[in-house]
């Protein structure tokens, strides 16, 4: 088993060896032009570095250097103002007070921030100690004494030869380092007789035993000068030792200090100086230490993590001592190395290079990429943009292709034809962004629900279509996939800021049952949708012979109705309506009817769907206001004429011109005009249909609701919409005598119109009970059967008043 598998990794080893082996063949010069091109580009990006690297460290050098000379030149100066101090103790042969050094050193240095404390060490030998400790209490020192320091507390320095005590100092009188003796604190007496002897400036890197206010991270810097009696010899160790008169003693803040300078001299941001301790037996490892100062805004780095880049040391003197400086360039500064100069070399070169192998590709591979350009054009062509699915001609090309197989092999297939419900109310309410999204989503839903083998289409706008290959029960098959589209369908979709619910209506064909070819397949298929949509929608049919028939004449009653309008054969009937109370006919509604010529009088339910289907509503409408705008401008000024008007004649943009054209030919007062409006009127374009009433409304004719209650009813139409009259639909009135809701619903409506200040007129009155209990309830008119049925214009007589008949209309 082994060796058997052994063999197989060989095999398909080899045969994708000889798979790839004609493209290394094909793209040879190209991967050569590769290789060399990458070659030179490495070769040059590099040198072009090492160049980048040379005149940047030069640059950086440079501006090191600059920057300790700076911060030297600024040591300088400080140490120069304590040089200044100790030519104060020896310019005048009187004694210093010490109101004198307070005044003088806070002028030395009032603008100098860095400096901690100033102090005036004078030479006391052991006759002198109580005269010192006196003075210094005379002066305000309290408690003054000589102290030695024993550990970590001062104690009362024992009899010597000689101290060096805090005598004057810039701290506060209270500061416990007053009469501290320096000789008792063995670094300090190094630094002083260091100072002593060489008659110059000493230093040292010490910790203050009265912290600064704050504490202190690091260190300070003390710095000790030597003062001589005035006028004596200070040539040889002896004589200065001899002729020593006490010590100027300064502390600095090292960090504020070097800061300060590099504030003032405008420091260059593109160097980071860091300043090291000097090197001394305190320091353990010299490599490990931090800096004492650091520009940088990071976090300090050691001397070692320093030297492992690239940097520029140097030192800066205080005095005898100095402090080790390194520089490094700042992390993404101008003195950086960004190497620019030689990525761009490299990428030049790489793009050269790519240039020229894409070149010599698309030489050798011309005839390969004119075919798969053939194919993709062709993909393209089968493909719908917006969803990925196949398109219509991808749909009736595979259809083609299922008859001549099912016609070989004998196998069924089916054909779903679907159609989204509510997709236009999401396009018109939300745009065409959201329908788009709302598509793909549902192009997502429909491939979850398909086979492998099954096409699914999408036809164009909100149609799709759906090829299902040979199932056992074609029918059984057919009807549970369409069971399932609409369950996926009817879910919730969630588009941005929304959640949308909509459903689909399914038409399903098979064959070879319902067609041997394609036309025939999906005209049946669009037949038994029509059938899906005409049902409520949100459901699946499967066609019948009697959809054929039922077109048949649906095709038929269209071209006559078409015929109709053409030739006049509709007529205009009136149906009056009283005032409820006086019984005084206020006007007259105009009903359509059509006087077939074979068929008689065909009422408006059998019609009127079909009209508005097919848009003939429109012209079919027209001719209706005018006729009764013309018929009314001859009745009597006191009656109205009312007029219904389809929501599809709201989506005409001429249909203001046409009603104010119909009033304007016939004569008729707007103010004896009242249209009537459906509540479906006013879930569409509501804006716009809210300025078409309203510019109803500027030229007097009334408005009315009809058909409340059996719609939407919502109560925000009333409020937003002008409407002057609420018709109430006649399911109401029809169970009022037997019903007590319905009294109570007619009740509410009554008082609802009248605080909105609005008429109410009641539909299908057909009893005496009923038109006595619509009286007692408050409604303002009524209209029905037993006022007076719908009848021809030369019917009626204007000269006789509606009167309810003594028998019930039944």
């Amino acid at each position: 088993m082994g060796g058997r598998d052994q063999n197989d990794q060989d095999r398909r080893h080899m045969s994708g060896w000889w798979r790839a082996a004609p493209l290394l063949g094909l793209y040879r010069p190209a991967l050569v032009a590769v290789g060399i091109g990458l070659l030179f580009s490495i070769v040059g990006a590099a040198a072009v570095a090492r160049w980048e690297d040379r005149v940047n460290r030069g640059e950086f050098e440079n501006a090191a250097e600059t920057q300790s000379i700076v911060m030297q030149n600024g040591m300088n100066e400080y140490i120069s103002r304590l040089l200044a101090l100790r030519t104060l103790f020896e310019s005048t042969s009187d004694e210093v007070t010490r109101s004198e050094f307070e005044t003088f050193s806070a002028r030395l240095f009032e603008r100098h921030p860095g400096m901690l404390r100033l102090a005036w060490l004078p030479r006391v030998n052991s006759k002198e100690r109580a005269e010192y400790e006196a003075a210094a209490i005379a002066d305000g020192v309290s408690g003054y004494r000589i102290k030695s320091l024993q550990g970590e507390r001062f104690v009362t320095a024992t009899q010597g030869d000689e101290y060096f005590p805090v005598f004057y100092s810039t701290q506060p009188k209270t500061s416990s380092v007053y009469g501290m003796d320096y000789a008792t604190v063995p670094e300090r007496r190094a630094l002083l007789q260091r100072a002593r002897d060489n008659d110059r400036v000493a230093a040292i890197r010490t910790r203050l035993f009265e912290p600064k206010q704050g504490g202190s991270r690091v260190p300070d810097v003390l710095v000790a000068i030597p003062v001589y009696a005035k006028g004596t010899s200070r040539e040889e160790i002896a004589d200065r030792r001899r002729n020593l008169a006490g010590f100027v003693v300064g502390i600095f803040d090292l960090p504020l200090l070097i800061q300060s300078i590099r504030v003032t001299t405008g420091a260059s941001p593109a160097v980071s100086m860091n300043v090291y301790p000097p090197f001394a037996a305190q320091v353990a490892n010299e490599e490990e230490a931090l800096p004492d100062y650091s520009s940088a805004a990071t976090a300090p780095h050691s001397m070692r993590d320093i030297a492992q880049a690239v940097h520029w040391s140097g030192s800066l003197k205080i005095g005898d001592t100095a402090w080790q400086v390194r520089a490094v360039p700042t992390a993404g500064g101008p003195l950086a190395t960004t190497y620019d100069r030689a990525g761009a070399v490299l990428i030049v070169g790489m793009l050269l290079t790519m240039s020229l192998s894409t070149y010599l590709m698309l030489a050798s591979r011309n005839s390969r990429r004119l075919s798969q350009a053939n194919r993709r054009v062709l993909e393209l062509a089968q493909t719908d943009i917006l969803t990925g699915l196949p398109n219509r001609a991808y749909f009736l090309t595979r259809l083609d292709e299922m008859h001549r197989q099912s016609g070989v092999t004998g196998l069924p297939f089916a054909i779903l034809m679907l159609d989204l419900d509510r997709f236009k109310n999401v396009n018109d309410s939300l745009g065409h962004a959201a329908g788009d999204a709302l598509l793909r989503q549902v192009a997502q839903r429909l491939k979850s629900a398909m086979r492998a083998n099954d096409v699914l289409a999408r036809l164009g706008g909100d149609e799709f279509a759906i090829i299902q290959e040979a199932c056992e029960d074609q029918r059984a098959c057919s009807t549970e996939l369409a069971a399932q589209i609409a369950k996926l369908v009817s879910r919730p979709f969630l588009l941005p800021g929304h959640r949308v619910e909509i459903g689909t209506s399914i038409g399903i064909a098979i064959s070879p049952d319902h067609g041997s070819d394609q036309e025939q397949l999906l005209k049946k298929a669009d037949l038994a949708l029509y059938r899906s949509k005409s049902a409520g929608r949100n459901c699946f049919t499967i066609y019948d012979e009697a959809m054929s028939a039922e077109l048949e004449a649906r095709n038929t009653l269209e071209g006559d109705l078409r015929d109709a309008i053409a030739q006049c054969q509709l007529e205009v009937h009136y149906q009056p309506f009283v005032d409820a109370l006086s019984g005084v006919r206020r006007g007259f509604e105009a009903l359509v009817r059509w006087r077939h010529p074979t068929r008689g009088l065909i009422p408006p339910d059998q019609f009127i769907s079909l009209a508005e289907e097919t848009g003939l509503i429109v012209p079919l409408g027209e001719f209706v206001l005018r006729r009764a705008c013309a018929d009314a401008a001859g009745w009597p000024s006191d009656l109205m004429v009312a007029v219904n008007l389809s929501p599809i004649q709201f989506k005409e943009a001429e249909l203001f011109d046409m009603i104010c054209a119909a009033l304007a030919d016939s004569g008729l007062p707007p103010q004896r005009l009242e249209i009537e409006i459906t509540e479906s009127v006013l879930l569409e374009r509501a804006v716009e249909n809210h300025a078409f009433m309203e510019r109803l409304k500027s030229i007097g004719i009334e408005l009315a609701l009809d058909d409340f209650g059996t719609g939407y009813s919502s109560l925000s139409y009333l409020t937003a919409f002008p409407f002057d009259k609420i018709k109430i639909d006649k399911s109401f009135i029809r169970n009022l005598t037997h019903q007590p809701r319905s009294s109570a619903i007619i009740s509410a409506i009554v008082t609802l119109a009248r605080g909105l200040d609005m008429s109410v007129t009641a539909e299908g009155v057909e009893t005496c009970e009923e038109f006595e209990r619509l009286k007692v309830l408050g409604v303002n008119f009524a209209q029905g059967y037993l006022l007076g049925r719908p009848q021809p214009i030369e019917g009626i007589q204007f000269d006789e008043q509606a009167k309810p008949s003594r028998r019930d209309a039944a």
